[in-house]
Parts: structure tokens; C-alpha cells; sequence
């Protein structure tokens, strides 16, 4: 080799991102959405803390207006197509800067298709948020903003931490500065009428914001993550063929897809596994479940344990009710059925090992970022 070639680089790759600039800063139409919401369904959230059950009180007294309910109501008919709460979510940020419209807007037109009107919906929304924020008694926006303000001191105290977690990712996964642009991570103060296990994630240009609980740091990493793997999936989709895209959407759970309201469309359920796969599993040196592992779970119960269970956890309420099981032994007889259809998950299986090879990979180059690796492979796994 002569000296020329000597001087010319092998490939003009991208700079690995540094770790973001991390605020804390409220935005009161998250809050808002999350009051709205709970006024046109009871069961939204959670109902552990105080103010949410203050909030429940309210609206016992205070029905939500009706043009309100009927904007809940036909969003709620979009559910399935996606229309879940991440995007309301996202749309609400848009609340007190205009400057962040135009970001919803490409978001919504490029993973949100059944959204027709989104500049019409978004309207619609703000102002019912708005139009609650004026009825709502100042006792309770006062005991918001104080528990607020409690919240916002702890998340400081625990800056160095989130970092920590942050820089974690960042040396695993190696993104490219010029796919992940994020520079300030915006930490929203915790939702309360929410539970611990929420969160939610949206990136308007340099700056992803955060909605997780101050006292579940790991959905802290879940959320960061969306800001890695939603653009690399950008840049997949132009790689995936259409039938790829429905195999992906139909290999992916039915908990993710119905229960837990992602619905059908293959971007927003791939990002998530992808994210779930590693945070949940790979990271933690676990398994992805598989039939023999829920069997030795139903066998550590006895028939009080499961009754016990029954009573407390809606989910597992719910999915016994579709089955059409009443019993501890019901619970037992079908266990292959329950498992197929509420805790397999072929799509986590097929990530699980996309993640050993990488990991593998990285051994001989540690160099490889995860970008670089999805775009060569990913495809051929699917």
C-alpha cells in the first residue's frame, strides 16, 4: 500500500453521541391530558396516589363536558389503527410552543396514517385541555404545582445518576450523532395520576422529553432508548418490504399490540421491542420466556395465591375472563392457551438473538455501532 491509500480513511463514519445536556421542566399540557383522560375514563392511570384520587373526586362531582366526551370518543375509535396515548401524548407537548408543531406533524404523517386531520385533532385537544384547565378548583392546581415542585428537587438531587444510566446505553449501543441528534434530555416531573411502570418519550428536533416516575429510574432508560431506536427504525423502513412490515406487526405479542394499546402498525411495535427486549431482558443476562418457564410459574402457586393474584391485578382479571377461566385448575388446564396468546412473543425471540450476535460482533470490533449493525442484518432476519 502506498502512502495515498495510507492517508484515505476506510469510511467517513459519524461521531458517537456524547451524553445530552439533562434538564427538568414541566409542561403543564401533559398533565392536563392526563386529568382529561382520567374524566372520560375512571380506570385510566393509576390510583395510588393522592392527588389522582382527589382528581376521581372531582369528577364525581364534575362530570366532563359532552363536546369533551365526544372527542375522547372518537379518538378512542382510532385505538386500534394507533392512535394510543403516546400520540396524544406528543401532541399535547406542542401546548406551549409552536415551535414544536412541525416536528408532530412529520411524526404523525410518516407512523400515524389513520390520523387524517392532525392539525384538526390537535386543535380539538388543546383546546379541551384548556377548556378543563379554567374549571378546575385552584385548591387542586395549588396541590399539583406543590407536589410538582417536590418532585422537580428530587429529580436534581438524582441528576448525577440519570447520567450514569444515560452514559450506559450510550457506550452500548455507540449511536451516530448524525441519526440521533438529541443534545438536551428534558426530564418531565412525575404524571400522578399515573403508574410507576409509565412513561413515555417524544424527540422535538435536539430535544427528547421524558415522562417517567421519579422512583422507576429503569423506565427512565426505557425512554431514553426511544431516542436510539426510533431513528435507526427510520432509516430500516426504507430497507423492509411491506410484507416484512406485516410479519413484523403479526410476529410482535397480542399483549403489546391490544392490551397495552400499540395497535397494528409495525414501527411503533418494532421500536418498542426492540427497546423492551434489550432494557427488560438482555441487559439483565435473562431469557425471553418460553412455555416450560410459565408452567414452573403456575406450579410455585397454590390455588389462594392464584385467587389473591385475581382480586389485585386487573390485567390478570381481564385476560381470564376471555378464556373463560373461573378456577385455579381452569388456569392450569389452559395454561398452553393463556400462553399463546397473552405471553408469547415470537418478535422478542427473533431480537433476543439479533442482540447476542451484536454483542458478539462488538467483541471483534468495538468500534461497531447498533445502527450499523441493524441496517446490514435486520432484514435478514425477518
Amino acid at each position: 500500500m502506498n502512502n495515498i491509500e495510507k492517508k484515505i480513511p476506510l469510511e467517513n463514519k459519524a461521531e458517537t453521541m456524547r451524553i445530552p445536556e439533562i434538564n427538568i421542566r414541566e409542561e403543564k399540557g401533559a398533565t392536563l391530558l392526563s386529568i382529561l383522560l382520567r374524566g372520560y375514563n375512571q380506570d385510566f392511570g393509576s390510583h395510588d396516589h393522592e392527588l389522582s384520587q382527589r382528581v376521581d373526586e372531582y369528577f364525581e362531582q364534575n362530570p366532563l363536558d359532552e363536546k369533551s366526551i365526544k372527542l375522547l370518543k372518537e379518538i378512542k375509535a382510532l385505538e386500534d389503527d394507533g392512535v394510543d396515548g403516546e400520540t396524544l401524548f406528543n401532541i399535547v407537548l406542542t401546548h406551549d410552543d409552536e415551535d414544536r408543531v412541525e416536528s408532530l406533524l412529520e411524526f404523525i404523517s410518516k407512523h400515524k396514517e389513520c390520523v387524517k386531520k392532525p392539525e384538526k385533532l390537535r386543535n380539538n385537544l388543546l383546546k379541551a385541555i384548556n377548556d378543563l384547565e379554567n374549571k378546575l378548583p385552584e385548591a387542586l392546581k395549588q396541590d399539583f404545582d406543590k407536589a410538582t415542585s417536590e418532585d422537580i428537587k428530587i429529580r436534581e438531587q438524582n441528576i448525577e445518576d440519570s447520567k450514569q444510566r444515560i452514559k450506559k446505553l450510550i457506550d452500548f449501543f455507540r449511536p451516530q450523532t448524525n441519526t440521533t441528534k438529541t443534545k438536551e434530555v428534558v426530564l418531565l416531573p412525575t404524571d400522578f395520576l399515573m403508574s410507576e411502570k409509565s412513561g413515555v418519550a417524544f424527540n422535538f428536533g435536539d430535544n427528547l422529553y421524558i415522562s417517567s416516575h421519579v422512583d422507576n429510574p429503569h423506565n427512565l432508560e426505557h425512554e431514553f432508548l426511544h431516542c436510539i431506536i426510533n431513528p435507526i427504525v427510520d432509516k430500516l423502513d426504507k430497507k423492509l418490504s411491506d410484507e416484512q412490515k406485516q410479519k413484523i406487526s403479526n410476529l410482535a405479542s397480542d399483549k403489546l399490540k391490544v392490551e397495552q394499546g400499540y395497535g397494528k402498525e409495525y414501527y411503533s411495535l418494532l421500536c418498542e421491542e426492540f427497546i423492551r427486549t434489550y432494557n427488560d431482558v438482555f441487559q439483565h443476562g435473562k431469557q425471553p420466556i418460553v412455555y416450560n418457564d410459565f408452567v414452573q410459574k403456575i406450579e410455585s402457586l397454590d390455588e389462594e395465591q392464584f385467587n389473591s393474584l385475581l382480586s389485585k391485578k386487573e390485567s390478570l382479571k381481564n385476560r381470564c375472563a376471555q378464556l373463560q377461566i373461573n378456577t385455579f385448575e381452569d388456569f392450569k388446564n389452559k395454561s398452553q392457551e393463556y400462553f399463546d396468546a397473552f405471553e408469547k412473543n415470537d418478535l422478542r425471540e427473533i431480537i433476543f438473538k439479533f442482540y447476542q450476535d451484536f454483542t458478539k460482533e462488538k467483541e471483534k470490533n468495538p468500534n461497531l455501532d447498533f445502527e450499523e449493525f441493524v441496517l446490514k442484518e435486520f432484514n435478514n432476519r425477518i
